[in-house]
């Protein structure tokens, strides 16, 4: 029997532990799209748990799209990039110890197109209580010390106002990657979440029913990460070239 040079797994919540060997060896290359993973009993025995435990595992996995349980036939590695969703974004996050600055960009970019797009639909979709919702949650960018809540709430209720549910649902799969992340994400995000352009410009524009002015306010505060994240590329590539 080959072994798949799997190691022991704690018992703790033996199957997640399962899952996320496997996801992160899908998500880092060590098989790639096409690949059929190890037969389950070889998995069992590499991990040195029971076969249930890897078949739940393998199961998260197709739910998740990112492989294709054959009967009798194996499993095989999909290509995410034409098979996931956007869940799959928190698990990239998790995936590797360093994740890669681009998929970081990726999020941002992501971040910043879909607070721009719902910040011009709440300005024209949004009722009078979602419209106070919004002006009041700016307001606790004043209140509140700068932090991940204020802002988020911020975002969540623009995101709401806009009426758009693919827009939320991204949000949720946006903060779950974020979460995953706080040490690199959490210096990225500081200026947003600090109120540094004031959020109530954007509030106000969304109650004036100004569409382009919300849009172009959104678009300079979700541009400040993207921003942060330029600088840090250019820190790291100078720091790269001193260490040589």
């Amino acid at each position: 029997m080959a072994d798949p040079g799997f190691g022991p797994v704690a018992r703790r919540s033996v199957s997640d532990e399962v899952f996320s060997e496997l996801r992160d060896a899908i998500l880092t290359g060590r098989f790639a799209p096409g690949d059929l993973l190890p037969p389950e009993r070889d998995l069992a025995a590499s991990f040195v748990v029971n076969r249930h435990a890897v078949r739940e595992a393998l199961q998260r996995l197709q739910q998740a799209s990112m492989v294709r349980v054959v009967q009798g036939g194996g499993t095989r590695v999909l290509d995410v990039r034409s098979s996931a969703g956007l869940d799959l974004l928190a698990h990239v996050a998790r995936a590797s110890d360093q994740p890669d600055p681009a998929i970081i960009r990726d999020g941002l970019e992501m971040r910043r197109c879909i607070g721009v797009e719902a910040a011009r639909l709440a300005a024209t979709r949004a009722d009078p209580a979602a419209r106070r919702r919004i002006v009041a949650a700016a307001a606790d960018y004043r209140s509140a010390p700068a932090g991940a809540e204020p802002d988020r709430a911020f975002w969540l209720e623009v995101v709401e106002a806009s009426g758009n549910l693919a827009f939320r649902l991204a949000l949720n799969s946006l903060v779950q990657a974020i979460d995953a992340r706080p040490g690199v994400m959490d210096p990225l995000l500081r200026d947003d979440r600090a109120d540094t352009l004031p959020h109530a410009v954007l509030a106000q524009a969304i109650v004036e029913r100004d569409a382009d002015r919300a849009a172009a306010e959104a678009e300079r505060i979700l541009t400040q990460a993207l921003e942060a994240w330029s600088r840090g590329q250019r820190r790291a590539r100078r720091q790269g070239q001193g260490a040589s």
